[in-house]
């Protein structure tokens, strides 16, 4: 997996990773992974707890989709992977009431707001490997490096999502 160990190395470079220390108030988590076998991505999270919630307050993101006929296309593409992340690992959740889903409308329903957006740093990475989709490549590590963020705080690993209504 060259690759992935590739985009992993370039985030843990991006973020300053060896110097990032966790502490009871402030965590930093990283994962990685591989979306339909073809697209690699590692994310860095750093999370803060604010009033007692947790917040996201940066992102860190290497994502490589092999070549891109338009660059700020897959960079708009991660960022809204990673906003998405945030939400499942925060927000987002359906509950059942009556047999049915009780969120009938975003109103009824915790997405993200643009004030829940973090600080991103989003490096893309091509090295002449052939074009393989930007897609939700990112997803597949945001939410684990949010929430591996969380665990660094705590030092209990998180095992429902999302975190604010197991919290």
């Amino acid at each position: 997996w060259p690759r992935l160990a590739r985009v992993l190395g370039r985030v843990a470079a991006l973020s300053g990773w060896a110097e990032r220390v966790s502490t009871p108030d402030l965590g930093y988590g990283v994962a990685c992974g591989v979306y339909k076998e073809m697209s690699y991505a590692a994310v860095v999270a750093e999370v803060a707890r604010e009033r007692g919630a947790m917040r996201v307050t940066r992102l860190w993101c290497a994502h490589d989709c092999g070549m891109m006929v338009n660059p700020d296309q897959v960079r708009a593409q991660v960022e809204g992977n990673l906003v998405w992340g945030v939400g499942m690992a925060l927000s987002e959740e359906l509950t059942l009431a009556d047999g049915t889903i009780a969120q009938s409308s975003f109103a009824d329903y915790a997405v993200p707001r643009f004030s829940d957006v973090p600080l991103m740093e989003i490096e893309l990475v091509e090295e002449g490997d052939p074009a393989t989709g930007a897609g939700e490549t990112a997803i597949v590590a945001a939410a684990p490096a949010i929430t591996n963020a969380i665990a660094a705080m705590t030092g209990a690993p998180v095992t429902r999502l999302p975190y604010a209504a197991s919290a």
